[in-house]
């Protein structure tokens, strides 16, 4: 019997690797940019009904935060992050309270310079007291465009408590989509962070390189596989700038395209 049972896990090992096989499915975050004008209270009820795990990238010192994650949390949700620039002045504490324990806070650095250095030191350094994290979010047009630009940066801040947002569209349009995967390995740890969205291959501008995610020819499976080599554990948000059409029904395409790449 002893025989015949190690001969049945041999054939199973053998014969299907998959079985038993747990999936990679990051939470799943839905950009504020991809929701309709909404109160917080539907605004979570919409993202719980359609299977989301959250909102992120809530534009700026928002003042209605608190009450966000307040609403948020009663749903079983989490508002994820924050997205500013970086300025010359640090992010005060009052203004990410709200997200400690968990959250992000997301920069982009339009002009780089000491004093910006500085301010993102002291920001990570407030938000580790809060266990918030801080990314760099390098975007198309600022100083600190592309992955290389960001992770230099990270190293001359020199502080733990910050890292990388990887951004689909914007590494489409700032970089060559050949480069994807050494760009995620070379991240390696410091990668906090990552949006997606269906894109072209061949986009040129944000109309091709920012679609819903059942959209578009970029084969995501390529970019969770590049995650899940680096042994990646942190979110993924869904970019939904100027999605046209309806707002739930692209949100729903998108989620519906999400389950089915990530078997979740």
């Amino acid at each position: 019997m002893k025989i015949h049972c190690l001969l049945l896990s041999l054939f199973l090992s053998l014969f299907s690797p998959a079985w038993g096989k747990e999936e990679f499915a990051p939470e799943f975050y839905a950009f504020f940019n991809g929701l309709p004008e909404l109160s917080h209270q539907k605004e979570a009820e919409l993202l719980k009904e359609l299977g989301y795990d959250g909102i992120s990238q809530i534009y700026g010192r928002d003042e209605g935060l608190a009450e966000r994650v307040e609403v948020y949390e009663k749903a079983g949700l989490k508002v994820l992050s924050v997205y500013m620039p970086a300025t010359d002045e640090p992010v005060k504490p009052q203004a990410v309270q709200p997200l400690a324990n968990g959250g992000f806070i997301e920069l982009t650095v339009k002009k780089k310079s000491p004093e910006i250095v500085d301010s993102l030191r002291k920001t990570a350094a407030m938000a580790a007291e809060l266990n918030i994290k801080v990314a760099l979010y390098p975007h198309f047009g600022d100083d600190i465009a592309t992955m290389d630009q960001a992770l230099a940066l990270v190293e001359e801040v020199n502080h733990p408590n910050l890292g990388v947002m990887f951004n689909l569209c914007h590494f489409m349009r700032s970089e060559s989509i050949d480069d994807l995967e050494a760009a995620i390995e070379k991240a390696g740890p410091r990668l906090f962070s990552v949006s997606t969205n269906g894109a072209d291959l061949d986009g040129k501008d944000w109309a091709t390189l920012i679609r819903s995610l059942d959209q578009g020819t970029f084969p995501q499976e390529r970019l969770l596989n590049a995650l899940e080599k680096i042994g990646y554990t942190g979110p993924v948000g869904l970019q939904c700038y100027n999605v046209p059409g309806d707002k739930k029904a692209s949100l729903q395409a998108s989620i519906k395209a999400w389950r089915e790449l990530t078997g979740s």
